[in-house]
C-alpha cells in the first residue's frame, strides 16, 4: 500500500502538468484563430467557372432604345425636375438648393397642397405645385409624364416607392431617389426591369450619401486600374472602402422611415418579399450574377467582426451602411461589365471614436437631438460643419490605385440633398447622362458619366468648401 500511494503521489504532478500543457495549447490555438479572423477578409469564390460560357465576354444585353416608346419625348416635357415629397426635412433642403440653380424648370409635388404652398411662400419659390399621393397611380402617371426627371424623397420606399417607380416606368421618365433599402431595389428589378428597358426609363437608386461616394470612388479606382467597361477575363480586382471620418446626425423623419422600413420588410409588405436568408446574399441586387462573377461570399465584404485590413492598412468594423452600399457597387460593376470585382466596406476605429466625441459636443451645444421627432433634425451648425472622408483602394495583381473622397456638410442632409439634386439635374441633361434612352434599374455610377458628375459635384459649394472632392493618393 505504501508503494502504491507513493506511485500515485508521484503521478499526480505529471497528470496536472499534462492538463496545463493541453490548456495552454488550446489558448494558443484560440489566439491564432482569433488573429486569423481579425486580419483576414471573408473568403472569395475561386474562378473555376470563368470560361466563355460564364458571361464575362458576352455583349451587353440591354439594347439602346434612343427615346421612350410611351409618353411625351423627354425633350418636350414641361419640367426638368419634379421633386416628389418636397415638404419633408430633406425635401425642403432640395428645393431650397434648386431655387438657386439657373435655367432649370422645377415643380414641387406631394399629397398636401397646403403644406406645399406654405413651403413655397416661406422660401420665396416660383416653382409650380402639383398634388399627388404616393399610392394614386393615375395621378402619379400624369405627374411623371410632365417631367424629364422625377426626384422621389417620399420614404420609406418599401411602403411608398413602388407606385412612383411604376409611373416613371410607364411614361419613360428618368427617376432618382435616396433609397438605401436593398430589398426595395431587388423588388423594383423583379417588377419593372423588363418594362423600363422597353420604355427607356432610367430608374436610379441610392443617390445620396448612400451610396454615391462609395459607388463613384470604386469606379475611379477601377478606371485607374484599367478595368474598362467591356469584356473581362477571370482576373480578380479587389476594392476596399474605409470611412475615415463621419460627422452628422439623423432627422425624426429618417428615424421613423427606418423603423417603418424594417417593419415593412419583416412583415412581407413587399410583393414577392425576400426572406432573411436573402438579406445575406451579396448579389441580391444582381440577379444576373453567375458562378464566375459571384466573387464575394459575405454581404459587406468586410466580415462580421472587427479586423485589420491589409489593403487600406487600418483597423475597422463593417460600415453601418455597407449592406446597402456594397450591393449598389456590385450592381454598378455588373452593369459596367467589369468582371470579377471583390468589394468590401468598413469604418475605422478612429472614425468611430471621433464621431462619438463630435456628436457628444454637438449634443451639448444643442445642435442635435438624440431621438428627434418627425420634422426635427440636425441644427444649422451641424448641417454646415458636418462632413465625411472615405478612403477607397483598389488592387489588381501588383497594381494599386487609391483615392480619398471628402464630402462637405452633414452627410445625411446637407450633403445628400445637394448630391441627389445634382444627380437629378445630370439625368435631365443628355450630355451628362450615360447612354441616353437606355432604360432599366440603374445606380448613379452606371447611369451618368463619371467625369461629368464628379465635376458637377465639385462645383457645388457648402460655405467655403466643395460639396465633394476626389483626391488621388
Amino acid at each position: 500500500q505504501f508503494l502504491r500511494r507513493s506511485i500515485t503521489v508521484q503521478q499526480r504532478p505529471a497528470a496536472r502538468s499534462s492538463k496545463m500543457y493541453m490548456f495552454a495549447a488550446l489558448l494558443v490555438a484560440l489566439f491564432a484563430l482569433t488573429l486569423y479572423a481579425i486580419t483576414s477578409p471573408p473568403t472569395l469564390v475561386a474562378p473555376e467557372k470563368c470560361g466563355k460560357e460564364s458571361g464575362l465576354n458576352t455583349p451587353h444585353v440591354v439594347p439602346s432604345l434612343g427615346k421612350p416608346t410611351v409618353g411625351t419625348p423627354l425633350s418636350s416635357r414641361e419640367y426638368d425636375v419634379v421633386v416628389f415629397g418636397a415638404t419633408g426635412f430633406t425635401g425642403k433642403l432640395v428645393v431650397e438648393y434648386l431655387k438657386g440653380v439657373r435655367g432649370v424648370k422645377v415643380a414641387m409635388a406631394g399629397r398636401n397642397e397646403a403644406k406645399l404652398n406654405d413651403l413655397k411662400s416661406a422660401l420665396g419659390l416660383d416653382f409650380d405645385v402639383i398634388v399627388s399621393s404616393a399610392t394614386d397611380i393615375d395621378a402619379l402617371s400624369s405627374l411623371a409624364e410632365k417631367t424629364r426627371v422625377l426626384l422621389s424623397l417620399a420614404g420609406p420606399y418599401a411602403l411608398f416607392g413602388a407606385r412612383v417607380v411604376e409611373a416613371c416606368v410607364r411614361s419613360g421618365t428618368n427617376y432618382v431617389d435616396l433609397s438605401g433599402e436593398f430589398f426595395f431595389h431587388r423588388d423594383m428589378l423583379d417588377r419593372y426591369q423588363e418594362t423600363a428597358q422597353k420604355t427607356g426609363a432610367k430608374i436610379v437608386v441610392a443617390g445620396g450619401y448612400d451610396s454615391v461616394p462609395f459607388d463613384l470612388g470604386s469606379q475611379l479606382v477601377l478606371r485607374d486600374l484599367d478595368v474598362k467597361p467591356g469584356p473581362q477575363g477571370p482576373e480578380l480586382t479587389t476594392v476596399v472602402s474605409l470611412v475615415e471620418s463621419c460627422h452628422g446626425w439623423l432627422s425624426g423623419g429618417t428615424l421613423a422611415s427606418m423603423i417603418e422600413g424594417i417593419g415593412a420588410t419583416l412583415s412581407g409588405v413587399l410583393e414577392g418579399g425576400k426572406s432573411m436568408k436573402h438579406s445575406q446574399d451579396p448579389y441580391i441586387d444582381v440577379p444576373e450574377a453567375n458562378d464566375c462573377t459571384r466573387v464575394d461570399t459575405e454581404a459587406t465584404g468586410w466580415g462580421y467582426f472587427p479586423r485589420y485590413d491589409r489593403i487600406v492598412e487600418d483597423w475597422g468594423i463593417p460600415h453601418f451602411m455597407a449592406y446597402c452600399n456594397s450591393r449598389v457597387v456590385r450592381r454598378t460593376v455588373h452593369l459596367m461589365r467589369q468582371g470579377r470585382v471583390s468589394y468590401s466596406e468598413g469604418m475605422s476605429f478612429g472614425a468611430m471614436f471621433d464621431a462619438t466625441i463630435w456628436a457628444a459636443k454637438e449634443w451639448w451645444k444643442g445642435e442635435i437631438i438624440l431621438m428627434p421627432k418627425p420634422g426635427e433634425g440636425p441644427g444649422p451648425g451641424v448641417m454646415k460643419s458636418g462632413g465625411f472622408s472615405v478612403k477607397v483602394v483598389g488592387t489588381r495583381g501588383e497594381e494599386q490605385a487609391a483615392y480619398r473622397i471628402t464630402g462637405a456638410g452633414d452627410p445625411g442632409y446637407e450633403f445628400t440633398s445637394k448630391c441627389v439634386a445634382t444627380v437629378a439635374l445630370c439625368l435631365s441633361d443628355t450630355s451628362c447622362e450615360r447612354r441616353p434612352g437606355e432604360g432599366g434599374i440603374f445606380t448613379v455610377g452606371s447611369a451618368v458619366k463619371g467625369k461629368s458628375i464628379r465635376e458637377r459635384l465639385g462645383s457645388v459649394m457648402v460655405g467655403d468648401r466643395k460639396l465633394m472632392e476626389f483626391e488621388k493618393l
